[in-house]
C-alpha cells in the first residue's frame, strides 16, 4: 500500500537554518516526509497560495518582511494548510500574534528537535482535519443556525399560523400563544394585509407564499404595537399526510435599511460639508434637464464658484482651519439660495449650485451678487479672522446645452474667465468663451505636433548701441511657423504654452538653438564680439532642470558664457522671489549674464534690483512709445536710466520706432536699444546678410530706415 508522503514547505532566508532542518528530518522515525525549500517572501507566498503542500514552516525573519506578515496573506488570500510560525527566540508577543493571526503552532529554533518538530507537525495536519470535518459539518447546517434567529413560521394551506418560534416573538412583539390560528395577514403591513383580505385567503397562499418558494422578497411587517417595519420573506412549500403547509422566514431589515440609507447618502454628499456632491448634482442637473426639455417655459441656471486664494488659506493656516472654513462657507451659500435651489461640494475649494424655475437672468445675478456679498464678510475661524471671496461662472439653460457634462464645462469657463477678470465677481456664459476655449484646445494640440516636428523657427532682433550704432548684439525669439496657418503670433501661443507646460520643451529648444547659432557666427564672423540674449519663462526659471540644461547647452557649442544673456521678467522673479534669487545666482556662476525684463511694470523696487544679480534691465516699450507725446513716460525713462547708473547696470531700451525716440534716449543716457527703426525680428539669413555686410547704424542722424527694408526684403513676422 503506497502511502502519499508529507509535503513539506520551509520558508526561511538562512541557508544554514535549512540544512539544519534537513537534519532534524532526517532524524524522524517515520521517514514519511519530503521537505521543500525556499529562501524568500514573495516565492514562499506564490507557492502557498498554490497548496501544493500539507504544511508550512515559516521563518519570522524573511528580509525585510515577517514571516507573520506572510502567514496574515496566505490565510488572508485563502491557504488551506496549517502554517507553523519559526523564531530565533521565545517572544510571547510574537507567539501572541502568531495565534491570533491563524498560526497552526509557534516554535522556538533554538529548541526544535526531531521528536518535537515531528509532533507537531502531526498534531497540526491532525487539528485541521479535525477543523476541516467540524467546518464541512457547519456548513450543512448553516442555514437553518442562521435562520434561528429570524422568525421562523409554519402556515396551513387556509392561510393561519401553526407555529411560532422565539425570533418571531423578539421581532414581532407576539407571545406563540398570542398568533397561532391568525391569519398571516395579521402580521404584515395595513397596506398588504388590506389587500390580501379583500381577496381572500387563496390571494396569501398563492400570491404571498407559493411563488416566492425559495426564494425571497422584501414586504412590510406590523408589530404587535401597530409599528410597520421593512420585512424580508423567504417561503418554501411541503407536503405531508396533515396536507399542505408554507414554512415563511421573515428577518427585520430595519437595520439594513437604515445602513443602506447612510450608505446612499453617504455616496451623494460630501463628507466634510454634507452637502450633496459632484456625482448626485450632476444627477439633479440631468432631471431639470428633462424638466426643461419637457417644458420649454422652465428655465434654470448652474453656477459654478471657485474660492479665490483658498491654497493660500490652506497653506498658511493648516488643513484644519481650511477645512472649518468650507463648513463656513457651505452653511453661508446654503442660506443664500431660494427654496428649491441646489447648493453642492463640486471638490476641492469649488461648489456648484443649481438654481431651479428662474424667471430670467436678473434673478441669477441677483443671487450671484448676494453670494458675493455673503462671502465677502470676513469668518471667524478659532482664533483666525479670514477674509475670501469667490470667482462665479453662470450659465442658463438652452438648447444648445443638452448634458450636465456641457453645462457644467461652459460654467467652469465663465468662472476662469471671472478669474482672468480680477476675481471676485461672476461671468455669465456666451459663445465666445466656447469658441476661445476650442481655439486654446486646438492650439495646444498643435503645439504637441509641431514639437515633434520641429515647426519652430528663431527670429533675431538686433541690440544696437546708442553711442556708437555698433550691432554685437541680437535678441532671440520665438516663432511657430504652423504647417496651415503660417506663422502664428507668439502671443497667441506662448499663454498656452506656459499654461500646459509645453514652454518647457519650447524653451530648451529656443536656448540650445539660439547658443548654437550665435556660437557658429561667432565663427563666421571671428572679428565681431557676437553675443545672444534669450527670454526664460516663469516656469523655465522654476524648473528643476534648467542649470543642468544650460550647463549642459553652453559645454556643448563651447559658447564663451558672457555672450549668453538670459531674460526674465520681475514678475517671474517676485512671484517665487526665494527659488528664484537661488536659480539665478547659479546661472550667475555659470558665467552667464542676467537681464530683467519689463522693467517698470511689475514689482519694481530698490531691493529687487539690489538682491538679484542682474547686470542691465529693459526698459519696458510701453515707456518707449510714449516719449514722443507723454511728459511723464519721458521722465519714467530718465528716472529708470539714472537708478541703472546708480547702481552700475546696462540698460536697453525696447521698442523704438521713431527717430526721435532714439533722439530723447540718447539724450537721457540710454546705452542700448532695440526696435522696428532699425530692424524688426528677422530670419537667420537675414541677421548674416546685416553681419556679413558689417554695418553700423549712424547716430543721431538715422537715414538708415529706408535702406534697412532693402536689406531685409523679405518679409518679416513681427
Amino acid at each position: 500500500m503506497n502511502i502519499h508522503p508529507v509535503r513539506v514547505l520551509l520558508i526561511d532566508d538562512d541557508e544554514e537554518d535549512y540544512i539544519l532542518t534537513r537534519y532534524i528530518f532526517d532524524e524522524f522515525k517515520d521517514h514519511q516526509f519530503r521537505l521543500d525549500w525556499l529562501d524568500n517572501f514573495d516565492d514562499g507566498f506564490r507557492v502557498l497560495n498554490e497548496n501544493r503542500h500539507d504544511i508550512y514552516l515559516v521563518d519570522y525573519r524573511l528580509g525585510e518582511r515577517t514571516g507573520l506578515e506572510l502567514l496574515r496573506e496566505a490565510i488572508k488570500t485563502g491557504c488551506a494548510a496549517p502554517i507553523i510560525l519559526l523564531t530565533g527566540q521565545d517572544d510571547k508577543e510574537i507567539d501572541f500574534q502568531a495565534m491570533k493571526a491563524g498560526a497552526a503552532d509557534y516554535l522556538v529554533k533554538s529548541e526544535l528537535t526531531a521528536p518535537l518538530l515531528e509532533r507537531a507537525i502531526r498534531y497540526s495536519l491532525k487539528h485541521a482535519r479535525s477543523l476541516e470535518e467540524i467546518q464541512n459539518s457547519e456548513a450543512k447546517f448553516r442555514s437553518v443556525i442562521q435562520s434561528a434567529s429570524d422568525a421562523i413560521l409554519l402556515v396551513n394551506e387556509d392561510g393561519r399560523i401553526t407555529l411560532w418560534n422565539k425570533g418571531a416573538e423578539a421581532i414581532f412583539g407576539y407571545r406563540e400563544s398570542e398568533v397561532i390560528g391568525l391569519p398571516i395577514t395579521s402580521i404584515m403591513g395595513a397596506k398588504y394585509a388590506q389587500k390580501a383580505l379583500a381577496v381572500g385567503v387563496r390571494f396569501t397562499l398563492e400570491t404571498v407564499l407559493t411563488p416566492f418558494d425559495g426564494k425571497i422578497i422584501e414586504t412590510a411587517g406590523r408589530r404587535k404595537d401597530g409599528s410597520e417595519f421593512p420585512l424580508e420573506l423567504s417561503g418554501s412549500v411541503w407536503k405531508s399526510s396533515e396536507g399542505i403547509y408554507y414554512t415563511a422566514i421573515l428577518r427585520d431589515i430595519t437595520e439594513r435599511r437604515r445602513a443602506e440609507a447612510r450608505l446612499v447618502h453617504e455616496a451623494t454628499h460630501d463628507s466634510l460639508t454634507g452637502l450633496p456632491n459632484r456625482a448626485h448634482f450632476t444627477t439633479i442637473l440631468q432631471e431639470a434637464i428633462l424638466c426643461a426639455k419637457a417644458d420649454e417655459t422652465h428655465q434654470f441656471a448652474v453656477l459654478f464658484l471657485d474660492l479665490d486664494r483658498f491654497k493660500v488659506i490652506n497653506d498658511g493656516l493648516g488643513h484644519v482651519i481650511g477645512d472649518k472654513l468650507l463648513i463656513a462657507i457651505a452653511e453661508r451659500l446654503q442660506s443664500c439660495l431660494r427654496p428649491g435651489d441646489i447648493v453642492s461640494r463640486f471638490g476641492g475649494d469649488e461648489f456648484t449650485l443649481l438654481l431651479d424655475n428662474i424667471k430670467d437672468s436678473d434673478t441669477v445675478t441677483e443671487v450671484a451678487e448676494r453670494l458675493q456679498s455673503k462671502l465677502a464678510a470676513p469668518f471667524k475661524i478659532d482664533s483666525f479672522e479670514v477674509f475670501t471671496s469667490a470667482s462665479i461662472g453662470i450659465i442658463m439653460s438652452d438648447a444648445s446645452h443638452d448634458t450636465p457634462e456641457s453645462f457644467l464645462r461652459d460654467a467652469d469657463t465663465a468662472m476662469y474667465r471671472a478669474k482672468e477678470a480680477g476675481k471676485a465677481r461672476y461671468e455669465i456664459f456666451n459663445r465666445a468663451m466656447h469658441v476661445r476655449n476650442m481655439n486654446l484646445l486646438q492650439i495646444e494640440n498643435d503645439l504637441r505636433k509641431s514639437i515633434e516636428r520641429r515647426d519652430f523657427r528663431v527670429f533675431y532682433q538686433p541690440i544696437v548701441n546708442l553711442e556708437t550704432g555698433e550691432n554685437n548684439e541680437f535678441e532671440a525669439l520665438i516663432r511657430w511657423e504652423h504647417p496651415e496657418l503660417g506663422f502664428v503670433s507668439p502671443t497667441e501661443f506662448i499663454p498656452v504654452a506656459e499654461e500646459t507646460g509645453l514652454i518647457i520643451p519650447i524653451g530648451e529648444w529656443v536656448l540650445e538653438e539660439s547658443v548654437r547659432q550665435i556660437s557658429e557666427w561667432q565663427n563666421l564672423f571671428p572679428k565681431r564680439e557676437l553675443s545672444v540674449s534669450v527670454n526664460l519663462s516663469a516656469k523655465q526659471l522654476m524648473h528643476p532642470n534648467l542649470i543642468k540644461q544650460v550647463g549642459e547647452i553652453m559645454k556643448s557649442s563651447a559658447l564663451p558664457p558672457e555672450c549668453l544673456k538670459l531674460e526674465v521678467t520681475e514678475s517671474t522673479v517676485m512671484g517665487n522671489a526665494e527659488t528664484a534669487l537661488e536659480v539665478l545666482s547659479e546661472l550667475c556662476a555659470l558665467g552667464v549674464r542676467l537681464s530683467t525684463d519689463d522693467f517698470g511694470t511689475g514689482y519694481s523696487s530698490l531691493s529687487y534690483l539690489h538682491r538679484f544679480p542682474f547686470e542691465r534691465l529693459k526698459i519696458d516699450r510701453s515707456f518707449i512709445g510714449k516719449l514722443d507725446s507723454d511728459a511723464k513716460s519721458e521722465e519714467i525713462v530718465r528716472t529708470i536710466v539714472t537708478l541703472a547708473e546708480n547702481l552700475h547696470l546696462e540698460v536697453v531700451a525696447e521698442g523704438i520706432e521713431t527717430e526721435e525716440q532714439l533722439r530723447q534716449l540718447q539724450s537721457l543716457g540710454c546705452q542700448f536699444g532695440q526696435g522696428f527703426l532699425f530692424s524688426k525680428p528677422v530670419a537667420v539669413a537675414q541677421a548674416e546678410k546685416l553681419l556679413s555686410k558689417g554695418l553700423e547704424f549712424k547716430m543721431p542722424e538715422l537715414s538708415f530706415p529706408i535702406e534697412l527694408n532693402s536689406i531685409f526684403e523679405v518679409a518679416e513676422v513681427q
